[in-house]
């Protein structure tokens, strides 16, 4: 019988990097394929996602570093203005709905912020 090594979350940042309102990029290996992930602040609470609209395969920062609309409430995809909940990834664009993001497991304490996805790893 093989014992497996317990799941350890990975320091991504610490917490002080992700302003409210603001987001933090990250390289993340997802279910073996690298990827880019990302973390926004809403609220006072950290969210982890892949950064990838669901629209079409593009970051969703690709053309502006704003990750928030001008509301301040939804997350904006900057290539076609695609906008999902900060706390779920739910599209609320007629276009996508029903669709999220990819959501990343993250916990967020002692001042730090942690990967703790069992489909993704931090690269060595």
């Amino acid at each position: 019988m093989t014992r497996r090594t317990p799941f350890k979350p990975k320091l991504i940042c610490p917490s002080d990097a992700l302003a409210e309102l603001g987001s933090f990029k990250f390289r993340v290996v997802y279910r073996r394929e690298s990827r880019e992930g990302i973390l926004v602040r809403h609220r006072g609470v950290a969210y982890g996602y892949l950064n990838r609209c669901v629209h079409m395969p593009k970051a969703l920062d690709c053309e502006r570093p704003e990750i928030f609309d001008d509301s301040r409430q939804s997350i904006r995809c900057s290539m076609h203005g695609i906008t999902y909940e900060p706390d779920t990834g739910l599209c609320k664009s007629e276009i996508c709905a029903g669709k999220s993001l990819t959501a990343l497991k993250i916990q967020e304490r002692d001042g730090c912020i942690f990967l703790a996805d069992k489909r993704g790893r931090l690269p060595d």
